[in-house]
């Protein structure tokens, strides 16, 4: 008799190659963005529809398809083309950044535009993968205000992070495509 199936003989077969490829480029892509989860779930909240799920779907396709370089096995994420956030509202201008040992500061200017409010707030994001923090501003600063300056905590003084910098308007309906910083 030939068997066709037997439950205690493993499968041998390998996966393809293609199918690892996405397998990765998946893996790399929720490592990245899961620890800024909850400003995603926030930033790209209109894209979703209202489901906080669907908003982090789709911030997790856009880096797929704008931020990850490479071929497998040797792929990985380049921080500089990751949107953070997501929408209509015009960003600020980045003037200068500068990075000292316990504190971030940027400033900035904003073009006049119909669209820019003077209340508009920004947002400056800090995140390191190495040491697995991520953090955001926790005082108010206005599109207006051209400055803002961030005490990093104690993790981030020797860790390399990435920074990012957008703009949501005063009641959170409406945000700007994030801006990369860069990477102290």
């Amino acid at each position: 008799m030939d068997f066709f199936y037997d439950i205690n003989k493993p499968k041998t077969n390998e996966k393809s190659y293609g199918k690892l490829a996405v397998q990765q480029r998946m893996r790399i892509a929720m490592v990245f963005l899961n620890p800024l989860r909850p400003v995603i779930a926030e930033s790209w909240l209109n894209q979703g529809k209202g489901s906080k799920k669907k908003a982090f779907g789709q911030a997790l396709k856009k880096l797929m398809e704008d931020a990850l370089e490479g071929e497998y096995p040797e792929q990985r994420v380049v921080p500089e083309r990751v949107s953070i956030s997501m929408g209509i509202l015009p960003a600020v201008q980045i003037s200068d950044v500068i990075f000292h040992e316990q504190e971030l500061e940027v400033y900035f200017s904003s073009a006049e535009n119909p669209m820019a409010r003077s209340n508009d707030e920004v947002v400056l994001v800090v995140y390191s993968p190495e040491a697995g923090i991520a953090g955001r501003n926790t005082h108010s600063c206005t599109r207006t205000g051209g400055h803002i300056v961030v005490e990093l905590p104690p993790q981030l003084w020797a860790a390399p992070f990435h920074a990012y910098l957008f703009v949501h308007s005063a009641n959170k309906k409406q945000y700007s495509k994030s801006s990369y910083l860069g990477k102290k």
